[in-house]
């Protein structure tokens, strides 16, 4: 699981993988372009993502739902989910205290 923490000057965006805050960025400027590759793993307007969790209590699991966040896989050793969130909630997902890392779910 990777070890992350959250630096002070990029904040909660610096738990997510390079791409994901990439996109995070990008949100910020609506006439920016996406990049190349957003296409490996956003589809109708959702992220599709690897989250590592401090843990995964029902509080943990209901906040990432709160956040429009579906679970498409969740191994059962480990504290990782696998799923979709919408684009523009990575940013509050990334500022939850229980995400500890981010990444795309990319498919080859």
């Amino acid at each position: 699981m990777p070890r992350v923490e959250a630096d002070a000057r990029r904040g909660p965006v610096a738990k997510l993988h390079p791409s994901l805050a990439a996109l995070v960025e990008r949100l910020k400027k609506p006439w920016s372009r996406p990049a190349p590759e957003e296409a490996k793993f956003v589809r109708n307007g959702k992220a599709e993502i690897q989250v590592w969790l401090k843990d995964t209590s029902p509080a943990t699991l209901a906040a990432l739902q709160k956040l429009g966040f579906e679970v498409v896989a969740r191994p059962a050793s480990g504290r990782v989910v696998i799923g979709r969130i919408p684009i523009e909630k990575l940013g509050a997902l990334a500022a939850l205290e229980a995400v500890v890392y981010g990444a795309p779910q990319t498919t080859a």
